[in-house]
């Protein structure tokens, strides 16, 4: 019943969904770890880790038979309920993360992220708007979308229903500055620019700042050193509190357990999401000392207690211990993008290549001087990996000035059991990819 499949199935499926049903690849499933086949057969290294979720692949055996064991004991509880599972993840995340608080939701990063935003409001009553950042994306839910800057405007038809809750400041995004600098000689000076929206443009005081410490729908852009130490100043300096959003960036993939411990600078509330869970849904907001957590009527949901999301999270905690993941990201990272770099040498396309870790971004220009984005050649190379059995995923649709649409930055983020044989497939697939450009230098 859930291995095979008829054309008929298919097609009418697609008749029948209000959500588009892409012609990507449908997967089947086997054989694990970073590669995954489909209906006919064909076999994928996948470097998307299906949205960051997969950071230990597809199928871990670890983390299925962690589950399969929680199953045969307790598969529900409700939210009030305390499993064994939970109380154990509570104090494993509290060890590993340098935060004193921690509760869950089923539901991923926007749901965290709203709890952060509820933390934030009990604990700043008299402030009443968010500060978030331009090209950041939390989630898709109509209390999030207003803060952010994509799904661009007049991609998605209809607005959030917090919109004026949310003042959006630049992101340092050091390639494309937005106040055309030079880093490291411009000082951190988007830093004043926030400091002076602060000051002087919010109609409200701020009760959170949110951000991605290293963008991920944006680009893959990190942000430069120095630049979170000086955004904690600014939120102590002003009474807001400082949410980092770790949903892609946890859990390994930057060679550290969290952005916030790779760059030393650590957060008032931290989400969690995606690789936590091993594959299964599961979302965490964390919370320094000192923050005024919740009643119990303030935050719960049906299914945020489940004891299977739990096991499998503490499963995949040990295995990325057991195997050392951290250590491996960084060193198979420094690999890929040191090869990067190498093919940016060579191909004039190549206008960017950022890292850390397995969380590396390609960014395609057409000119480098220029910078215009090569987006439509980016959607060539992802097809053409895509029939040599390779699967990467560009930055979400940015609008730009004109009303263009563009997708230009080539995603690549492997699960972190990835071996260097298969990265070194997946860079002769990229540079093939190039090739058809002709645009060696």
């Amino acid at each position: 019943m859930l291995s095979d499949i008829t054309q008929a199935e298919i097609v009418r499926a697609k008749e029948h969904s209000l959500t588009p049903l892409a012609d990507l690849v449908l997967f089947k499933g086997f054989p694990g770890g970073p590669t995954v086949v489909d209906i006919s057969g064909n076999e994928y290294i996948d470097c998307t880790s299906q949205a960051y979720t997969l950071g230990l692949g597809y199928v871990h055996p670890d983390v299925i038979y962690a589950v399969q064991r929680q199953m045969t004991r307790l598969t529900h509880v409700r939210y009030a309920c305390p499993t064994i599972p939970r109380i154990k993840l509570i104090n494993r995340l509290t060890e590993i993360f340098n935060m004193a608080k921690v509760c869950f939701n089923n539901a991923g990063a926007g749901m965290a992220i709203e709890a952060a935003m509820k933390l934030a409001m009990i604990n700043r009553p008299r402030a009443h708007s968010f500060i978030t950042m331009w090209r950041g994306y939390h989630g898709n839910s109509l209390s999030l979308v207003g803060g952010a800057s994509h799904p661009a405007p007049g991609l998605i038809r209809f607005k959030g229903f917090a919109s004026d809750v949310f003042v959006r400041v630049p992101y340092p995004y050091c390639y494309r500055c937005p106040i055309d600098r030079e880093y490291p000689e411009c000082g951190l000076a988007c830093l004043d620019l926030i400091k002076k929206i602060v000051e002087t443009g919010l109609n409200t005081p701020a009760a959170g700042l949110l951000i991605e410490p290293m963008q991920g729908s944006g680009g893959q852009v990190p942000t430069p050193p120095g630049y979170l130490k000086g955004l904690k100043q600014l939120c102590e300096d002003n009474n807001i509190l400082l949410i980092y959003d770790e949903a892609q960036t946890g859990f390994g993939r930057i060679g550290k357990w969290c952005a916030a411990e790779y760059y030393g600078v650590w957060p008032d509330l931290m989400i969690l999401s995606k690789a936590l869970g091993g594959g299964f849904p599961i979302g965490a907001t964390m919370a320094r000392e000192g923050i005024e957590g919740f009643t119990a009527a303030e935050e719960h949901t049906t299914f945020g207690s489940n004891p299977i999301m739990f096991a499998a999270a503490l499963a995949n905690i040990e295995v990325i211990r057991k195997l050392d993941l951290l250590h491996k990201a960084e060193v198979l990272g420094s690999y890929l993008t040191r090869r990067l770099r190498e093919l940016q040498d060579k191909y004039e396309i190549i206008g960017d290549v950022r890292g850390p870790g397995l969380f590396v971004g390609v960014e395609l220009v057409k000119d480098r001087t220029s910078k215009e984005p090569a987006d439509k050649e980016a959607e060539i190379l992802l097809a053409e990996s895509l029939k040599r059995g390779v699967i990467f995923e560009l930055n979400m649709p940015t609008l730009i000035r004109g009303g263009s649409v563009y997708r230009n930055v080539v995603k690549i983020k492997p699960p972190l059991t990835i071996t260097e044989q298969q990265l070194d497939l997946v860079l002769e697939v990229f540079e093939q990819g190039l090739k058809a450009f002709k645009t060696e230098s």
